[in-house]
């Protein structure tokens, strides 16, 4: 089997977009969730939110691409244009571009997209022509296919907020076992329109601190009421090692090892065996001990039972070594971007092992009795850092856990 490796990241996110800006502000602990203005939110329960800036992401388009994209399309285009230019793609002979792979995870961005088109419809019975190609959760990893000319295997993977996680272990796969050797990986996603953030609403997951959105999400806290919804994407160059090395492009880390599982318990409470089982089947699958992990970045929601569930399925997997594991939980300060979280937290990841620093869960006030971790709410911290895992964990019961190290 070939080693697959990380030769270009990409990202676009509420706390900047570019890897550099992304790092920066969350090593430093900072929140890129805002009150959200729009007069279409201002009736919602939840009236904050993690969004990435318009006048940044604008120029990676112009005003027809954002007539024709969804905005989880210019979110993956705005990050796949980092990735790219790292992973030095962009003059590869046609030959080659007919056999690069595109797998990018959306998951609810063609809802939020589709949402106020269909609403001026039943009100105005008008309709744009280009409501398909907008709203369909393919539209992402279509939009990067046909910017670049790449040409091989295009596909979209939708397991909630396991998706971008599912996407890169899927082309892990297809690398390893032969079936492309360059391919683009993760997940583009917002959730930002009326209708959809009012279902979330409904379902009662959302944090209500309207007048303290900075510290609104508190994973891990006893006095967490709630995820931050969010939106961004993270965008990956994965490619056999033997073709990094003969492109003579840098490496970022190593993919070592994806483990998936299901569930099949309930459609929106976790079960403890879903999570304990991905990520014993990612250790095994990377031929790694337990011992071998040096730091988890968690799924870590901020939800009275994820959060507790996500604590006893690592002490379950790790035993009395879970308690001097670093585990973070980035959404703190990025928000929930649902199909997209996996990717922004594994390139966290890939950031953690380049510059050996593990970035803070920020907003823990009150220690709860379950969730009795190391999560780093003191501050980033240095810290040597081999290899780390990714836990992603869905409505759905679908869960999946990616290993990446050095």
């Amino acid at each position: 089997m070939e080693k697959v490796v990380v030769t270009g990241m990409g990202i676009a996110s509420p706390l900047g977009i570019g890897v550099d800006r992304f790092w920066e502000a969350l090593v430093a602990g900072r929140s890129g969730v805002r009150c959200l203005e729009d007069e279409n939110f201002q009736s919602l329960p939840s009236r904050i939110g993690a969004r990435v800036d318009d006048s940044e992401l604008n120029r990676f388009t112009t005003v027809r691409d954002r007539r024709r994209m969804s905005r989880a399309s210019q979110l993956g285009v705005a990050a796949a244009d980092e990735a790219v230019r790292q992973a030095r793609l962009e003059d590869l002979p046609a030959e080659i571009k007919t056999r690069i792979a595109i797998i990018v995870g959306s998951s609810i961005g063609g809802f939020a997209a589709s949402d106020p088109v269909f609403k001026e419809y039943y009100l105005n019975k008008k309709q744009s022509s280009l409501i398909i190609p907008i709203s369909m959760n393919s539209a992402p990893s279509a939009n990067i296919s046909i910017r670049y000319g790449f040409r091989g295997p295009q596909m979209t993977a939708d397991a909630a907020c396991a998706t971008s996680a599912h996407s890169v272990g899927l082309l892990y796969n297809m690398i390893r076992f032969g079936q492309a050797e360059i391919g683009l990986t993760g997940g583009a996603d917002t959730p930002f329109s009326e209708a959809v953030m009012q279902a979330w609403c409904n379902l009662r997951v959302v944090s209500q601190r309207n007048d303290d959105p900075a510290s609104a999400c508190r994973p891990f806290s006893a006095d967490r009421d709630g995820m931050v919804l969010g939106e961004g994407s993270a965008i990956f160059v994965l490619e056999s090692k033997a073709s990094a090395l003969r492109r003579n492009v840098p490496i970022l880390a190593e993919i070592k090892g994806y483990g998936a599982s299901s569930d099949g318990q309930h459609i929106t409470r976790p079960s403890l065996d879903g999570p304990v089982r991905a990520m014993e089947i990612a250790l095994q699958d990377a031929r790694l001990s337990h011992g071998a992990i040096d730091h988890i970045n968690a799924h870590g929601t901020a939800t009275l039972v994820n959060d507790r569930i996500e604590t006893a399925a690592i002490k379950r997997v790790f035993g009395d070594r879970a308690y001097d594991i670093p585990v973070v939980a980035v959404k703190a300060a990025l928000g929930h971007s649902i199909g997209a979280s996996g990717a922004l937290e594994l390139a966290a990841c890939v950031q953690t092992l380049s510059t050996q620093v593990i970035p803070p869960t920020i907003n823990y006030h009150e220690a709860d009795p379950e969730c009795d971790l190391d999560y780093v709410t003191a501050g980033s911290r240095e810290a040597v850092v081999g290899n780390v895992m990714s836990n992603s964990f869905a409505f759905g019961g679908s869960n999946a856990s990616l290993i990446v190290g050095l």
